[in-house]
Formats: C-alpha cells, sequence, structure tokens
C-alpha cells in the first residue's frame, strides 16, 4: 500500500505507462502474435563472462543510454529504480553522496560499496577522505553497461565491499570501424531553472585490426530549485541557488598486439563546481519549512570535486588461463569554502582580544585528498567442462588527508586548523574454485587473504583548540583478514537455476581520534577502529518462464553485521567507533520482465529490507531493535515501454514509476552529548513519462521526470541544540517536476 499518495494520480500513471499507445496501434504495423523470448544479457560480476541467469548471485544488469536519454542522468536515478541498493545524498549534487545495497547503510567513514571501473577499484579504503560522501559518477561515460552487485563481495572485490559492488563496464574501443554519438539535452525544472547537458563520444582504429582509441567527454550544467534566503528577513537573495557546473573527459586506447595479448591503457576526469546545497531548513519536528518551500538561509560557498583516474591493463589468453595483469592510480579531491562570520566571528574576537565589529569575515575551509594506486595480477582459467578457478594477488598503497581551517579577517586570527593525513597499505591473495558436479549441479569456493594497516597523524593549532600547535602520532590499526565465498548451484533445466551463497566482506581497521570529557577528562572515544565484518546467507532462484516472454531473479537473504563501524558523537564532536552487538538483516528482492508481445516490455523490481540493532549500544544512543538508518523498508519500481512504427518511423513511449520506502535518520533522539535527531524520512513515488522516435541517425526524446511534481522530503538531518529547546533540521527535497528534450545523432 502507498501511504499518502492520490489514487487516482496512481491509476493515471498505469494507464499511461501500459496503455498510452492504444491509439497508435492501429496506425503501427500488424502487431506479431509469435512468442517474444526476452535477450538474455551476460555480466562479469563473478570476474568471468557468464550469462546473467548462471550468475549465482543476485546482479542486475542497466543499460546507461535508457536512462539518459530520458533524462535521468545520475547514478542516484539508477539507483532509485533498482530495488535492494540505496543512495544517500548530502547535499543533491552530482557525484556527492554514497551508495549502498539490501540490509547496509552507510555507516562509519569508510564505503560500504565497492566501485569499479572495469578492473580498476575506486573506492578509498580510508576514512579520512571524504570516502563515504564522495563518489565517481561514470553514467555519462562511455558504458556498455553497469553491473549492480548485492550482497558481500569480499573475495573478488576486496576490503569495502560489504554490501555489494557497483561496476562501470566501459566498451573496448573499436579496431575495425568508427562509430560515435552526440547529445544534446535541455530541460526545465518546475520552479526552476534550465538545466544543459552536452556529451559525445567517438570510436575509431588509428591502425585496423591492431590499435583503437575511444574519446568521450560531457559538459552538464544542472539548474537549480533552491532559493537562498536572507535569515533575518526571509527576502530571497539567489533565485535557484542550488545550480552546478559538471564536465568529465576520457581517452582509452586499445591494441591488440597478437591474437592472444592485448593492451589497454584509459585516463578519466571528472569535475564539479557547485555553491549551494538543496538541503531546506525545517523549523520543528513536525517537518514544517522555517521560510517556505525550497528555501535555505545557507551560505553560498565554493565547493569543488574533482577525480582522476588512470589505468593500464595487459590481456593474455595462455593455453590454461586468461592472465590479467591491472595497474591504476586514482586521486579525488574535494574543497569547500564558506564565510562563517556569523557563527564564530564574536568568538574569535572575544578570544582574540578584538573589539566587536573587528572580524569582518571569517572563511571557513575544508579540504580532502585521496591517491591511490593498485596492482592487481589475476589468472581465471579456461573451462574444462569439469572445473573453473580463479586465482589473484592484489596491492593498494593509498595517502588521505583531511585538512580544515578558520581564519578571522581582516586580522588575520587563526581560529582552527586541523589536518588528518592518514597512510594506507593493503596486499592480498584470492581465489576461487568451481567444480561441475553434473552439467547440473556445480559448487564453488573462494577465500581471500588480506593484510591491512592504517596510521593516522592528527596536527591543530588556532585559538579554538588551545591556542597551541601540536603533531601526534596516532595508534596505527593493523589486521590480517580473511573473507569466504561458498555457493552451490543446480539447473533443473535450461530455463531455470537455483543458487544457494554464503559470502563475507569487512571494512579494514581503523586509526582514530581521541575524544574526552570536558569535566572530567575521561577519554571516550577508541584510540583505534576495529574491522568490521558481514557474513551473508541467501537463497535464489532465476530463470524464464512462458516460453521466454517472462523473466525473474528473485531472492531471500539474512545478514549478520558484526563490529560495525559508525560515527559516534560526544558532546557535538565526531568521530569512530564500534557496534559491538553488531545488526541482524534479513530480507528478499526480486527483478522481473515480462514482454507480452514483441513490441511491450514491462520490468518491475522491488526489494524489503528489515535491519536492527541486536541490542543496546549506548556509544550510539541506539536501543535494541532500532531501526539502521537510512535503510527503507520497502522500495520497488517499474518501467513499461511499448515500440511500434509510424510510417516506416520507429517510436516509442514508456512510463516509469519508483517508489523508496521511509527510513529514520539516526538511531534515538540525542542529548546534550550526542544531539543527533531521529527524523523519519518521507515515503514517496516518483512517475517519469517519455516518448521518442528514431529517424535515420537522429534519435529524439521527450520526457516528464516527477510527472506529478512531489514534493516530498527523501532525507532529514538534525541536531539538537546543547541547554536549549533548539534544533537545526534541514531537509533534502526530491527534484521537483522536470520537462526537457534530448536529441542524439549517431554514426
Amino acid at each position: 500500500m502507498l501511504i499518502g499518495f492520490n489514487k487516482n494520480k496512481i491509476a493515471l500513471c498505469i494507464l499511461a505507462t501500459c496503455s498510452l499507445s492504444t491509439p497508435i496501434i492501429a496506425q503501427a504495423q500488424d502487431e506479431q502474435e509469435e512468442i517474444n523470448e526476452i535477450e538474455r544479457i551476460s555480466v562479469t560480476s563473478s570476474r568471468r563472462v557468464q550469462p546473467i541467469q548462471d550468475v549465482p548471485a543476485s546482479v542486475i544488469a542497466v543499460d546507461p543510454e535508457s536512462f539518459v536519454k530520458s533524462g535521468l542522468t545520475k547514478m542516484s536515478d539508477v539507483i532509485s529504480y533498482t530495488p535492494g541498493f540505496n543512495f544517500e545524498s548530502t547535499n543533491g549534487q552530482r557525484g556527492s553522496g554514497s551508495i549502498s545495497a539490501r540490509g547496509v547503510s552507510q555507516q562509519g567513514e569508510t564505503a560500504v560499496t565497492a566501485l569499479y571501473i572495469d578492473d580498476v577499484p575506486i573506492t578509498s579504503n580510508s576514512g579520512f577522505g571524504s570516502a563515504k560522501s564522495v563518489f565517481f559518477d561514470g553514467l555519462l561515460g562511455d558504458v556498455e553497461r553497469v553491473e549492480l552487485i548485492k550482497g558481500p563481495q569480499g573475495t573478488l572485490f576486496g576490503a569495502t565491499a560489504i554490501g555489494g559492488a557497483v561496476r562501470y563496464i566501459s566498451r573496448t574501443p573499436s579496431l575495425d570501424e568508427t562509430r560515435g554519438s552526440v547529445t544534446a539535452d535541455i530541460s526545465s525544472i518546475n520552479g526552476g531553472g534550465i538545466s544543459q547537458l552536452y556529451r559525445g563520444y567517438l570510436s575509431s582504429a588509428l591502425v585496423e585490426g591492431k590499435l583503437g582509441v575511444t574519446v568521450s567527454g560531457f559538459s552538464a550544467n544542472d539548474a537549480g530549485y533552491v532559493d537562498q534566503v536572507d535569515s533575518t528577513t526571509g527576502s530571497v537573495l539567489v533565485e535557484d541557488a542550488n545550480d552546478s557546473d559538471n564536465y568529465g573527459f576520457s581517452a582509452d586506447f586499445f591494441f591488440q598486439a597478437t591474437d592472444d595479448l592485448d593492451f589497454r591503457v584509459k585516463g578519466i576526469k571528472q569535475k564539479s563546481e557547485y555553491g549551494f546545497g538543496a538541503n531546506v531548513n525545517l523549523s520543528n519536528l513536525a517537518k514544517e519549512e522555517t521560510y517556505g518551500e525550497y528555501q535555505s538561509d545557507g551560505a553560498i560557498g565554493d565547493y569543488v570535486t574533482e577525480q582522476e583516474i588512470y589505468s593500464a591493463t595487459a590481456n593474455y589468453e595462455a593455453s590454461f588461463a586468461s592472465i590479467n595483469f591491472t595497474s591504476s592510480y586514482v586521486s579525488s579531491e574535494s574543497s569547500s569554502a564558506n564565510d562563517a562570520t556569523s557563527r564564530f566571528g564574536a568568538i574569535l574576537e572575544t578570544l582574540g582580544g578584538l573589539n566587536p565589529g573587528d572580524i569582518t569575515a571569517a572563511p571557513l575551509s575544508v579540504a580532502t585528498v585521496s591517491e591511490k594506486t593498485s596492482h592487481e595480477l589475476r589468472f581465471t582459467s579456461n573451462s574444462d567442462g569439469k572445473s573453473e578457478w580463479i586465482a589473484g594477488l592484489f596491492y593498494a598503497d593509498e595517502s588521505t588527508n583531511n585538512e580544515q581551517s578558520l581564519v578571522g579577517l581582516p586580522a588575520d586570527i587563526l581560529g582552527l586548523y586541523a589536518s588528518f593525513p592518514s597512510e594506507y597499505k593493503e596486499i592480498a591473495a584470492f581465489g576461487n574454485y568451481t567444480y561441475y558436479f553434473t552439467p547440473q549441479f556445480d559448487m564453488t569456493a573462494g577465500i581471500r587473504f588480506s593484510k591491512n594497516e592504517l596510521g593516522l597523524t592528527f596536527v591543530q593549532d588556532g585559538l579554538l583548540l588551545g591556542g597551541q600547535y601540536s603533531e601526534e602520532q596516532l595508534e596505527t590499526a593493523k589486521d590480517d583478514v580473511q573473507t569466504y565465498l561458498f555457493s552451490a548451484r543446480y539447473r533443473p533445466s535450461d530455463e531455470t537455476s537455483l543458487y544457494a551463497r554464503i559470502a563475507s566482506g569487512y571494512r579494514p581497521a581503523s586509526s582514530n581520534l581521541s575524544i574526552f570529557h570536558p569535566q572530567t577528562g575521561e577519554l571516550l572515544s577508541q584510540t583505534t577502529v576495529d574491522q568490521d565484518s558481514v557474513w551473508s546467507y541467501e537463497l535464489g532462484a532465476k530463470g524464464d518462464l512462458v516460453g521466454g516472454k517472462f523473466q525473474y531473479d528473485t531472492s531471500v537473504w539474512y545478514l549478520d553485521w558484526a563490529d560495525f563501524q559508525a560515527n559516534v558523537t560526544f558532546f557535538d564532536l565526531d568521530t569512530l567507533g564500534n557496534a559491538r552487538g553488531g545488526i541482524t538483516a534479513y530480507g528478499f528482492d526480486g527483478a522481473f520482465t515480462y514482454a507480452p508481445t514483441r513490441n511491450l516490455t514491462i520490468k518491475s523490481a522491488l526489494a524489503y529490507s528489515n535491519s536492527t540493532l541486536n541490542e543496546d549500544e549506548p556509544s550510539l544512543f541506539g536501543v535494541k531493535g532500532a531501526h539502521l538508518p537510512r535503510v527503507p523498508e520497502w522500495t520497488l519500481s517499474s518501467i513499461a515501454r511499448y515500440d511500434f512504427q509510424v510510417n516506416s518511423v520507429y517510436s516509442w513511449l514508456s512510463g516509469g514509476f519508483r517508489y523508496i520506502g521511509s527510513s529514520p535518520s539516526a538511531f534515538t533522539n540525542g542529548d546534550a552529548s550526542a544531539p543527533a535527531l531521529n527524523i523519519e524520512s518521507d515515503a514517496y513515488a516518483l512517475f517519469d513519462v517519455n516518448a521518442g522516435f528514431e529517424l535515420d541517425n537522429v534519435s529524439v526524446n521527450l520526457y516528464v521526470n516527477n510527472l506529478f511534481d512531489n514534493s516530498s522530503y527523501a532525507a532529514y538531518s538534525g541536531s539538537a541544540v546543547a541547554g536549549t529547546d533548539i534544533s537545526n533540521i534541514t531537509a533534502l527535497p526530491v527534484k521537483p517536476r522536470t520537462i526537457g528534450i534530448s536529441a542524439t545523432y549517431s554514426f
């Protein structure tokens, strides 16, 4: 049951998605009634090419073009149509937020989902480089498909894959032809601005049959829809202040040295700049807006995120196995700067012995950086009909820094300087072995041995921190970790596959910042944070029915998350900690595709997840049975597409529906020492429709996203001000109705 939505609107959208084409059917060619078998997709989620139906895990393969041409150009849009995965945004901006899966949400500072571009791991393994809130959004690159793998993937994808993994699979550059496309997209946000997106790629052979290259790029101006207002008068200062400028480009070279040996070298860069987030102010726990809908009194600053990825891959087809070596360098930078005079001006004047009004500006800046190199050598056996195996070695070295400063001007008073440089190293060996007892039944066992360590230095200075410079080398966290995989797969027929899967994953141990009680001097925080680990137990069924017209992929799962890492707040100061009692989660998910005719395809999915604390967690101010923040219990989606022809012009009509259930924002309402407030997010549904045609090399698509202009809030964040009845509460609205047109020329 959908809560709080007009039933007439829902009925109207169902008619729109499934029956919009009725008046045009008479103009189309006679519908062919023969059985339409849905295409079977192959994926590489198991680090070898397999039909998705044969993978003993829950995997979703997404065609990014189908989303981008419909105006859904961010990875967060794909996630909202992929029940079982969640996207948590901090400010509504492109490339900012975190991805999680199933019963795992983003707790702590180290990411819970591994991100890969082909075989390159791009996720930071340190919690001191904005790993949880800055991620690579590769949807606008030359991507063939996106693979979203649910459940722990610790053996093949390593640290941070405790909830799952997301892989961008790029197209191999052409060796024998020239292909490419250019796209222009213009859209208007209801009550907001005009967005513009331009993207394109070109792939061509430089030496026919030997050397090919693909170059691609995009430029996206994402319009705003949240106004900046004066906190005193409520008058609008800047309309649509949360706009952003984004661009990216890449070059990809592929060299086929011999029939058995090839090399690939790739470079990617993306950058986003904005001055304002989409969060709006609320005045109370009743969720009433302080100034009005889509209005915020936040300060306009200067926010930049930038990522560069370079990789080189060699692949050799030996007689017994494919041998792959991948080496990569990934850098991620994030910076912000805004004026904090209203918060700290008077305090700096008092501490610095100045007169009121002497501080006219107090810029607060935060800069994080991560530089990671990794190398992987992998052997993937050829199948002999009885067995298959994968074996490999992995090494990673990452340096991060988080630097914060506050300066009072024009007196040039240093209010705060803090820096947290960290060093992470990991070496691992991994492998799995599959044995086919019969052509219909096989079992797989896998293991990964990892040795990692993270060291942290704490540098501080400034009047707010006592006015004395200090530099402290904190205790290094070291760990030897083993992750495991066991699966069994049975195929009673060519159309059905059943599997059982047991798998584990982890996040590395970490050094930690110390927090002491302000009155007693007691150490409140942990000196190091232990690795957390997840064990997952899953049963699944995949297959075809009705002669291939109906495909299904369903699973039920149970998850045990021990010692999970989480943010801990003491007296409004943040650090990390372990919840010793752990979390238990369980749920189910399913994806279904139905093609009743050659022209009509309906794809639907749903997921249920329940994640709760096993016992009271005083450090988190959470009680036994409390639900994990930002994990909705129910998510579901459906997309219907009807293809037809009018006077030999290929055309289509499509409609989509996505529902995200409510979830808590924190474990419990806070107190003076832990002021976080628990505010339940809205349950909301969004409806999207689009129609288009293709003529020769040109395709045009008209779309409306958030058709009924749902104004729900996707997430809330709140904290209480100690000693007062004042609360600071912000909410992130869903993007208002957006109407656009996209045109693509392909060759």
